[in-house]
């Protein structure tokens, strides 16, 4: 491979290039209910919302009740970044709760939870029922069941690629589903008569199941659960050991000193990765060396979902391929 100069003209084009910064999503924050706006009413509502976002970042809806847990959640209103009561929907008092990302990630680490860091990308869902494209309200079981777990399940507008060519995972269908909609994530599915088929496109790899029930909306939230199951199974990684891993990732179809910039402030932005550095270029490819605190395979893989990369053929020195799409 060629010398790192063009490496070097790319991070001297940083500095005028800009980075659009990642949205706050809400991966962090919970509304529960409170008794009252005591210091222990507050306290008890803010265990319970920490508890709501240790489900959201593990995708376990049984979290609380694993070993450390509870003795844990005693200490989480020193982890809070911000709190404000609200009003809920029947007009019970609420509290909502945005928690420190990087507090809580390690609490999770430290219980040995495995975790599905932020940012995550959206699945897009594409549902026929009878024959007839599912709306918002019929997906709404399956919405809300996705939310609670930390998964956002989006609708196609006009446009949408081809519900086929994605469940086959064409390529031509994933890379127009990471250009749309910024994402690599969809759930495709039918519903005849209560039974569903259902599909779950994780980047490059397709998981089909079955499912059989009497209610459509019992379906179709089980279906949703099923998906969030899957995908926790594929991106929430164990903690790593204490020295952490090394590996080395291409990345091609890099065009442009926005592109590097871009490329570089999602990995670093990524909290299981360490540190990345740039090995050597060569053609309109990087290779980078990164150290992590879980599998290059794991990490890739959630790369490869992320609506900005697609998998790549194998390049030499690298244990893992991919290749910019936006």
């Amino acid at each position: 491979m060629r010398a790192l100069k063009r490496v070097v003209l790319w991070i001297g084009l940083i500095a005028v290039t800009a980075v659009p910064a990642m949205a706050v999503d809400s991966l962090y924050h919970a509304a529960v209910p409170v008794a009252g706006t005591s210091a222990a009413a507050r306290n008890q509502a803010i265990a319970a919302a920490a508890a709501a976002v240790l489900v959201q970042l593990s995708g376990n809806p049984d979290v609380a009740i694993q070993p450390g847990v509870a003795t844990a959640l005693a200490s989480a209103p020193a982890l809070v970044k911000d709190y404000h009561y609200t009003e809920g929907g029947n007009g019970s008092l609420m509290l909502d709760v945005g928690f420190d990302p990087q507090a809580l990630e390690s609490l999770a680490r430290r219980l040995a939870l495995p975790v599905w860091p932020s940012p995550r990308p959206p699945v897009l869902v594409e549902i026929r029922i009878d024959g007839q494209p599912a709306d918002a309200a019929a997906l709404a079981g399956l919405v809300e069941s996705g939310a609670a777990r930390g998964v956002q399940f989006i609708l196609p507008h006009a446009g949408a690629p081809a519900a086929a060519g994605v469940a086959a995972c064409q390529h031509d269908a994933l890379a127009q589903l990471a250009r749309d909609y910024g994402t690599g994530l969809a759930l495709v599915g039918q519903i005849s008569g209560g039974d569903g088929s259902w599909t779950l496109v994780t980047g490059d790899t397709c998981q089909s199941w079955q499912s059989v029930s009497t209610n459509t909306t019992s379906v179709l939230t089980a279906a949703g659960n099923a998906a969030v199951d899957r995908l926790v199974a594929r991106f929430a990684a164990a903690p790593a050991p204490a020295g952490g891993q090394a590996g080395a990732l291409w990345v091609g179809h890099l065009r442009s000193a926005s592109q590097y910039a871009a490329v570089m402030a999602l990995l670093r932005n990524d909290p299981r990765i360490r540190s990345v550095r740039p090995m050597a270029a060569e053609g309109d490819g990087l290779l980078l060396s990164l150290q992590l605190d879980a599998p290059l395979a794991t990490v890739a893989a959630d790369l490869a979902a992320s609506g900005h990369l697609v998998s790549a053929a194998p390049q030499p020195g690298a244990d893992v391929s991919l290749d910019w799409v936006r």
